[in-house]
């Protein structure tokens, strides 16, 4: 079983929020890591090594198809819509596979 947390905008004007691990994380499903899709300008978790193998793949977003992605640095990456900080709200862990 993975974790994954919410990280919210700090912008007061805009409610950009998204939930993911943070990082790499691994789960029944196989394993994944937190990036930015600069195409649709989303956060979001992608498959990177697909169960039961875990034989590592091209990570690909899930929502557009493209491979422009950057990996998410918790307290560095920024808002991928605004360009505002990002924080994690720490009473939002949940558990996935």
């Amino acid at each position: 079983m993975g974790s994954a947390f919410s990280y919210k905008c700090t912008n007061p004007d805009y409610s950009y929020e998204a939930t993911v691990s943070g990082g790499k994380d691994c789960g029944f499903c196989g394993e994944v890591e937190s990036m930015v899709c600069l195409d649709c300008r989303e956060l979001i978790d992608v498959l990177t090594a697909p169960a039961p193998d875990l034989k590592p793949i091209e990570p690909r977003c899930d929502k557009c198809k493209v491979q422009n992605l950057r990996k998410f640095y918790p307290g560095r990456t920024r808002c991928p819509k605004c360009g505002a900080r990002l924080r994690k709200d720490p009473n939002s862990d949940v558990l996935w596979d």
